[in-house]
């Protein structure tokens, strides 16, 4: 961010979802230190289903991998949810593993931006920031619930100085890559 750029965090409502709970403590210290003050913690798929059916979020932030029901399940539950509000939240998925198949199943699951382990706190400001500041269009189909997937490399906005990480670019690649190789009828599909 620049210098001159000012956000205040502080009345912003989050979930954060991990089953290891020193993981979810420092991801609401690093929060903390931005200045949001609302946290909510679950530790399972369950306990953040019933978060959202008792509470408004502004922001959802959950773990990949969890036992039982994972963060993909989850953000699909989620984008299905019959609370609109609810349906609309935006999601960042964090996990240890980038593979391709793991951003594709991220960004085909309807989570808003998957951020990678090990996490820094300029990182995830920048991405609460884009998930934020995003144009991106909600799509809702039969098979596919969540933010536009049609943006190639568009990148975070401009605004604020935000820039990608050396391999966000390849990240983003590789699920593009993923996407072209789908056949023309099951991106028809799936982002009508």
């Amino acid at each position: 961010m620049n210098g001159s750029a000012r956000i205040n965090l502080s009345s912003a409502n989050v979930l954060v979802v991990d089953d290891n709970p020193q993981a979810v403590e420092l991801l609401c210290g690093v929060l903390d230190g931005f200045g949001m003050r609302k946290f909510r913690r679950a530790i399972s798929f369950e306990e953040a289903k019933e978060a959202c059916t008792e509470s408004v979020f502004d922001l959802i932030l959950t773990d990949a991998q969890m036992p039982g029901v994972d963060g993909y399940e989850f953000i699909r539950w989620l984008r299905r949810a019959p609370d609109e509000q609810a349906r609309l939240t935006p999601a960042i998925i964090v996990t240890a593993h980038t593979r391709r198949s793991q951003v594709a199943k991220a960004r085909d699951c309807g989570a808003n931006f998957i951020i990678a382990k090990p996490i820094t706190p300029k990182v995830i400001l920048e991405r609460i920031i884009w998930v934020a500041q995003s144009t991106r269009l909600f799509i809702e189909t039969e098979v596919y619930i969540g933010p536009d997937r049609r943006f190639r490399k568009a990148g975070p906005p401009a605004e604020f100085g935000i820039g990608r990480r050396k391999d966000d670019a390849e990240t983003v690649a590789a699920a593009d890559t993923v996407a072209n190789n789908s056949s023309d009828a099951e991106v028809q599909e799936t982002t009508a």
